[in-house]
């Protein structure tokens, strides 16, 4: 073998042995789903359940693919005609049962084993738009498993929500969400087994 064919393989051997792709599935019975929304003289506490949510991660490039989707009807703040109001008229769930988290990439080095502070980058369909969207991560591994505490903001009304606000009651127009989601599986796959797209990797 000559000594450019040699260094080539080194080269190579190198890059591969310092690539590694996680595939990591959320467990939608361990997934909570929060979100407030700050109104004249109270704070509206409600939550959502996780339908399914898998991704990859290639921890070299930075490169991801997968989603998270959310049952927009499952959102809920335990009262009645306020949550009829918030499904008729400002999520319109009926006509768009979905709300779809698409991932991008990643930024900062998820490592496979203890914690990490990363950003994931991706989409948000809501009501049949994407729009794009910067969600913070603290993701600890361990054996195999994983618990990924997260908060953002959603400002729904520059979004084109319905602003739900009255002449007498006044509401943000943004919605802090926070997810905490355990016992979620990471194991190592091979690059043939990573999807082209930003679309489930199932």
């Amino acid at each position: 073998m000559n000594r450019p064919t040699a260094l080539a393989v080194v080269l190579l051997a190198a890059l591969s042995a310092s690539a590694a792709e996680l595939r990591v599935e959320l467990a939608p019975d361990t997934t909570e789903i929060v979100f407030e929304l700050k109104a004249t003289m109270h704070t509206v506490h409600g939550a959502a359940r996780l339908e399914r949510g898998a991704f990859v991660f290639d921890t070299a490039t930075g490169a991801a693919s997968g989603e998270a989707v959310v049952a927009a009807a499952s959102a809920s703040t335990e009262n009645d005609k306020r949550d009829k109001k918030m499904h008729g008229e400002v999520l319109r769930s009926a006509e768009h049962p979905r709300i779809v988290l698409r991932a991008e990439r990643l930024e900062g080095e998820l490592a496979t084993a203890g914690s990490s502070e990363v950003t994931l980058v991706g989409t948000i369909e809501l009501l049949g738009k994407t729009h794009p969207i910067r969600i913070p991560m603290t993701v600890v591994v361990e054996r195999g498993a994983a618990t990924v505490d997260a908060v953002f903001s959603v400002p729904y009304v520059e979004w084109g929500l319905d602003d739900p606000s009255t002449f007498v009651l006044r509401v943000a127009k943004e919605v802090p969400v926070t997810v905490r989601a355990e016992g979620v599986s990471v194991e190592t796959v091979s690059p043939s087994q990573i999807p082209v797209g930003g679309g489930d990797p199932q």
